[in-house]
């Protein structure tokens, strides 16, 4: 039977009960998405039972009621998903007739 392990020149990585990596993994940065999510779950300092993220959705309605396509638009991307873009590709091959 043929040894399959590498020769490192080490026996072993690390010791049994030792960590390889102690310092554990590395904090997440905070990125924009976060910020936003816990900025817009926050209540309205004019009304405590509606938040930032409820106001925005109303003000869209409201703005998708009286015509405006971009509201619309925004509403149904998020509440029905994005319509699929599709691409027709057709391939024309030139043929040369030699007579």
């Amino acid at each position: 039977m043929k040894n399959t392990k590498k020769n490192t020149g080490l026996k072993e990585p690390w010791k049994p009960g030792q960590s390889g990596n102690p310092n554990g993994r590395p904090k997440k940065e905070v990125c924009i998405p976060d910020i936003l999510r816990d900025l817009l779950s926050k209540p309205l300092p004019t009304d405590k039972k509606s938040t930032y993220l409820k106001q925005i959705c109303f003000v869209a309605i409201e703005q998708a009621i009286n015509g405006d396509k971009d509201a619309r638009n925004w509403i149904a991307d998020r509440t029905e998903g994005k319509a699929v873009e599709r691409m027709i590709r057709q391939e024309v091959k030139d043929e040369i007739v030699i007579e």
